[in-house]
């Protein structure tokens, strides 16, 4: 690991990049310990965890920027660059390896480029990404200009103020991400008994991306146009109870936080919490909110592995987000969230197999420099230079 004594400092070199409307701490894998442990407590000390204000660290104190991205060479993958994904608990010290975020992928196509692990090609560059979370190949295709990941651009997303350049993101190679079946129980719905509620509800389980459980948003008690002054706590742990049977059901680890919980609802009107403005019933193929943790969290706009999972879950018959999806002419599934509308390319080949599953963001990076590391918040017996 690169670092040098700075008093009781040590000194790591890192990337402050925003991907799409998430932010994260971008390092080079050869700058991170390799030990597991040493490794989780140097990113909980950069960070600033567990402090439900992190901070002490370059957090944001919330789930939607307590984010690590490592990027290693991707040779042997057939890639241009490695991806290890970390979710950090804010109030919890917890580094989550589990998920993938498709927000930051954005982001990690334009670091590939800017660190030389992708020769830039004008005007489009192809940036190949071994997820190892997933095990699976991410396709991220970056706009250059000047031999330099473009940045100024006239491409807008729900959650993030102006426009800057176009990324397309490309995820149809994700099938099966967490479990290895696009449906891990074998069936576009089941049955599943809640203890909590002390009954059974329909839900849907889909694994594309990152596996997710659908159901009703009455379910939760919602009506699914909701925005986050509306989840109590108490809405948050029907989300959550929902979770935890549905992993169950799949034989995931109780603390995977997979399969993610997502209520939808048939089209309808609300209110952008973000910008005030009003999303039109018209402009979605459905509603949907979906919760994060633990602990359970609003996710204040849609992941884009979520939203890669929710609008393929929108194409396969017989599930409960195809039942809630209006019928639309193109291949352009709209999902309204709370901070407005996230569409995705989704086609099947005649076969029934995911050709794509593509959606745009954009990203830049913003900060970099070294994040300094006190001693004593590493893993015990750790060795530092």
């Amino acid at each position: 690991m690169a670092g040098h004594l700075l008093d009781e400092q040590i000194r790591v070199p890192c990337v402050i990049m925003r991907g799409g409307t998430s932010k994260g701490v971008f390092f080079d894998e050869a700058d991170l310990p390799a030990d597991p442990e040493d490794r989780a407590a140097l990113i909980l000390a950069a960070m600033g965890s567990p402090d439900p204000r992190q901070i002490d660290g370059l957090g944001g104190a919330d789930p939607l920027t307590s984010k690590v991205c490592i990027i290693g060479p991707g040779e042997a993958f057939g890639a241009h660059c490695t991806y290890t994904f970390a979710q950090v608990g804010i109030d919890e010290p917890y580094v989550a390896l589990s998920g993938n975020c498709g927000n930051l992928s954005a982001a990690v196509g334009v670091y590939a480029i800017e660190r030389g692990l992708a020769p830039a090609q004008e005007p489009e560059t192809e940036v190949r990404i071994y997820n190892t979370n997933a095990r699976q190949i991410l396709i991220a295709r970056v706009p250059v200009r000047n031999g330099r990941p473009a940045v100024a651009g006239d491409y807008a997303i729900a959650g993030v103020p102006g426009t800057a350049a176009e990324i397309r993101m490309d995820y149809s190679q994700t099938a099966g991400a967490t479990t290895g079946r696009v449906l891990p129980t074998g069936q576009p719905r089941d049955s599943l008994y809640i203890p909590e509620f002390g009954r059974s509800i329909e839900i849907s389980i889909v694994d594309i991306a990152k596996a997710t459980c659908f159901f009703h948003a009455a379910e939760a008690g919602i009506a699914g146009t909701e925005g986050p002054e509306a989840f109590t706590e108490e809405i948050l742990n029907r989300f959550w109870a929902i979770r935890n049977a549905a992993a169950r059901h799949i034989g995931l680890a109780p603390g995977s936080r997979l399969p993610t919980p997502v209520a939808v609802a048939r089209p309808a009107g609300y209110v952008n919490y973000m910008t005030k403005q009003p999303v039109h019933a018209e402009d979605v193929s459905f509603v949907a909110r979906r919760v994060i943790g633990p602990p359970p969290r609003l996710h204040k706009a849609f992941a884009s592995t979520g939203a890669v999972c929710t609008a393929s879950a929108a194409r396969i018959p017989g599930t409960i987000v195809n039942e809630v999806c209006r019928t639309d002419t193109d291949d352009i599934v709209r999902i309204g969230h709370p901070s407005g509308i996230f569409p995705v390319k989704i086609t099947f080949d005649a076969e029934g197999r995911l050709s794509e599953a593509s959606y745009s963001r954009t990203a830049r990076r913003i900060l970099q420099g070294e994040v300094l590391i006190p001693r004593h918040r590493l893993a015990t017996g750790s060795k530092r230079p």
